[in-house]
């Protein structure tokens, strides 16, 4: 395990939880919470605080998915990334945005091996390698009938979407990414962590 991802709060099961991950207090009752102001317009905001609670996993902070994102720290262990660093997006197979923060190359050689939904995935799991990234806003427009909220894709930081639709996550586009299949990259690139 990576020191940084040592120090992480644990779940009860005593596994380490990603920096990004939503914390539920017992008294949640799972409503969306929207908050506006004038840096980002509409937004999703989430009072959660890592280690309060239980932990979901495979269900984002839209606050700290925001902060990682924008400030290029990593999703896991939420240490910054050096800006001229390697960094990983660990993804379905040619994605071509990523929802998830980056990652450093050692924090996601460790989720690669001891997250159990990443390992159930197999070869459907891409790494996808890059220096630097672009973000675009995911934010919401809309609800149908049935309530199946309706999204669309905006430019990062667009002043008329502050306007019109409510933000909740940013989305990652990789520059020019060199893409591999996560077992690949395991056993040919990627940091190998010590015994």
């Amino acid at each position: 395990m990576p020191p940084s991802v040592a120090l992480l709060p644990r779940n009860s099961a005593g596994r380490p939880v990603p920096g990004n991950v939503a914390w539920y207090e017992p008294d949640d009752d799972g409503s969306i919470l929207v908050t506006r102001d004038t840096e980002l317009g509409g937004h999703i905001t989430c009072p959660c605080t890592p280690g309060n609670g239980t932990a979901r996993f495979g269900e984002q902070c839209p606050v700290r998915q925001r902060q990682f994102m924008a400030q290029r720290r990593c999703g896991l262990c939420t240490q910054g990334i050096e800006p001229t660093a390697q960094l990983v997006f660990i993804g379905e197979a040619n994605a071509p945005y990523y929802l998830e923060p980056p990652l450093h190359p050692l924090c996601a050689a460790y989720a690669l091996q001891v997250c159990p939904a990443l390992h159930a995935a197999g070869e459907s799991i891409e790494v996808a390698l890059t220096h630097s990234y672009a973000l675009a806003e995911d934010r919401i427009t809309g609800v149908s009938a049935d309530g199946t909220l309706r999204r669309s894709v905006f430019p990062f930081h667009d002043l008329a979407a502050r306007l019109l639709a409510v933000l909740e996550f940013y989305l990652a586009f990789p520059d020019t990414p060199e893409r591999l299949t996560g077992s690949k990259w395991l056993a040919q690139g990627a940091p190998k962590l010590l015994p």
